[in-house]
Order: structure tokens, then C-alpha cells, then sequence
């Protein structure tokens, strides 16, 4: 694990957990001594970027990309493997990991799923959206890909009223959301799925993900395993030699995920991620914004992908988290200008 020279000299390592460093603060404090005298369940103290042990030089080059693309900003930042689930990096696991949030319209990819699996809608099928969307007076008809692309509400609400909520929950759990990921790393946060939710109240949660909480980490195994062929990791944090995966289940036959990814592609190249763009790598995801909270769910190279990285944003929107995962991917694969050609001699 790599941390900088400022925090090597306020944090030690103490143990070894299931191959992951536990770093704990110089004097050994894991509480407060009001917290013990609450018998409160003590927050674990993680450094500001956690990296596998062992780290090679591309783990280490992926962990600084994500730590400056960030910056100061109040967020965190995960980058995972989506062929097998080992964690490459986490920025301040304390909001990526420890605690989760709304996770916005990143939602819209379950609702999606069980829109497509459910027979609810295929990729093509064209739904209304004449008012009562982020663009007024709507988006017309639209379809899945555009939908995705520009994150339309009306879309998605129509689609989850029509699947209901024990669907929209159920496709939830199936792609790891309510539940703690099974990561090697302590303290990690469970997040929320509603046990019921009432009627007139299903389409809202459906395109805003109301009553929802996720940690940037679940929907970094979320999205993996919409374009890895429906496989839900158990993320590890682990060296890439001799890494060893490790499913926790694959998405029952008759998932659907085909249509998707020209969503997610559209979303960076013409919608809501645009600020992700680069006309020389190829990237995908969904943006979320809502309560002041910005995400980025998202995968480059998008055609044959190699990395899943999550931005999350305390105080933001999906605009601004596209455009820290953009100085991500440009970091990480944009080729390096060719040397300028010296003009002849006169």
C-alpha cells in the first residue's frame, strides 16, 4: 500500500486483514472515549488511498490518477477490475466505503435491467416524456439508449410503475445493492433498500432512487456486472499477481443487459456525461445528481472494458463527477502527444 509521506507520518500499520492494510492512527486510537463509554461500534480509521499490497507500477499509476483528478474535493473515488472484482484503488474510503448515500439517477441501471428482464420494455421501445423532466417541457418519445444518455425521469418512472416495487426490489438485491459487498476491508457500510415502498411513490423512486442508499463500492460491483456478462464480484483488495476472484453469484438466465451499453456510451459522448468526453478513449457510465450529491458510475476502454471507476461527490452533481472520471481516463490511456517534427532548414 502506497500513502503519502504527510500521512506515513500520522498513521502506521498495525495488521494484516484478509490481505488488506489496516492503518490505524499514530497513538492506536480507534474511538473516542466518549464512544467507548456509549459502547458505540467505533468508525475504522482507513488511509486516504488504499491500494493492494505488493502494488505494481500500474496499480500505483491508476491510485495517483484517481487521488488528483479528485483533488481536495469531498468524495471518493473506486476503481475495480470489472473481469474479476480486485479492487484497485480506493480514495477516502470514509465516504466510498463507511457510509453510503443516494445514489441518484445510477439507480436507473437497475430499473433499466428489470424493465428489459421483465419484459417490461426491450431497447427500442419508445416512451413519453412530455413534461415533468430535469428539460422542460420533456424529451418527446424516447428510447432506452436515449433515455440513459440523458438520464430521463419520466422514462424510468413509467417503467418502474409498470414493473412495481417487489421487481425494481428484487432486481436491487440481485445486483448487490442493500447489502455489504463482502470487500476485505473493515467498517464497510450495508447501505439501504426499502422493504416496501407504496404505490404512488414507486416511479419517483424508480428514476431518483428515493429511500435508497448505496456506497460507491456497491455500485462499482453494480456496474461491473452489467458489462461483464452478469457476474457480482465480491470486490477484493488484492495484488494482480496471482489474484484469485471471487463470485458471489451470477444474474439469473433471462437477465437482460443488451441495449445498455449504447446508453452508457451515448451519456459521455452526446448527455449528461459529456465532460467525461475525449474523442480518444471510449468511455461509458451513468451520471446521478440529486440532494446536492454528484456520482459517476463508468468503464473505459468501452469496448472491451478494463477498469470500472465510481466517482462520488458529497456536495456536486453527475456533470462534475464525469469530469473528475474524465482526468481519470485521460491519465490512465490517452497516448502521449507525438514529439513536434523540427521544421527543415531553410
Amino acid at each position: 500500500m502506497l500513502i503519502s509521506s504527510r500521512m506515513r507520518s500520522v498513521l502506521r500499520p498495525v495488521a494484516l486483514l484478509a490481505g488488506a492494510m489496516v492503518l490505524l492512527a499514530s497513538d492506536g486510537r480507534t474511538a473516542s472515549r466518549a464512544s467507548r463509554r456509549r459502547n458505540v461500534t467505533p468508525t475504522p480509521t482507513l488511509p486516504a488511498l488504499i491500494l493492494p499490497p505488493d502494488v505494481s507500477e500500474r496499480d500505483r499509476l491508476v491510485g495517483e490518477a484517481c487521488q488528483s483528478a479528485l483533488g481536495r474535493t469531498a468524495g471518493s473515488v473506486v476503481a475495480l477490475d470489472p473481469r474479476t472484482g480486485r479492487v484497485i484503488a480506493v480514495v477516502n474510503p470514509y465516504y466510498g466505503l463507511l457510509h453510503a448515500y443516494q445514489p441518484c439517477s445510477v439507480f436507473k441501471i437497475v430499473v433499466g435491467i428489470a424493465g428489459l428482464s421483465e419484459g417490461v420494455i426491450t431497447p427500442e421501445t419508445p416512451i413519453e416524456c412530455n413534461g415533468g423532466c430535469w428539460m422542460w417541457p420533456g424529451h418527446g418519445p424516447i428510447d432506452l439508449r436515449r433515455a440513459l444518455a440523458v438520464s430521463c425521469n419520466p422514462y424510468f418512472e413509467r417503467v418502474g410503475e409498470r414493473l412495481g416495487y417487489e421487481k425494481v426490489q428484487r432486481y436491487a438485491h440481485l445486483l448487490g445493492l442493500g447489502a455489504p459487498t463482502g470487500i476485505n476491508l473493515t467498517g464497510e457500510t450495508g447501505g439501504r433498500i426499502p422493504l416496501s415502498v407504496r404505490a404512488q411513490d414507486v416511479g419517483h423512486l424508480s428514476s431518483h432512487a428515493a429511500g435508497i442508499q448505496t456506497s460507491a463500492v456497491q455500485l462499482a460491483v453494480l456496474i461491473s456486472a452489467t458489462i461483464n456478462g452478469g457476474i457480482v464480484f465480491q470486490p477484493q483488495v488484492g495484488p494482480e499477481s496471482g489474484f484469485v476472484p471471487k463470485e458471489r453469484w451470477r444474474l439469473p438466465p433471462g437477465t437482460v443487459l443488451r441495449g445498455l451499453a449504447d446508453g452508457f456510451v451515448s451519456a459521455v459522448n452526446e448527455g449528461s456525461a459529456i465532460s467525461a468526453f475525449d474523442p480518444e478513449i471510449v468511455v461509458g457510465g451513468k451520471t446521478g445528481s440529486c440532494s446536492r450529491l454528484g456520482w459517476f458510475a463508468s468503464y473505459a476502454p468501452a469496448e472491451d472494458p478494463e477498469i470500472v471507476v465510481v466517482v462520488f461527490l458529497r456536495r456536486g452533481n453527475g456533470h462534475d463527477a464525469s469530469a473528475v472520471a474524465g482526468r481519470i481516463y485521460q491519465s490512465l490511456f490517452k497516448p502521449l502527444s507525438a514529439p513536434a517534427v523540427p521544421a527543415a532548414a531553410p
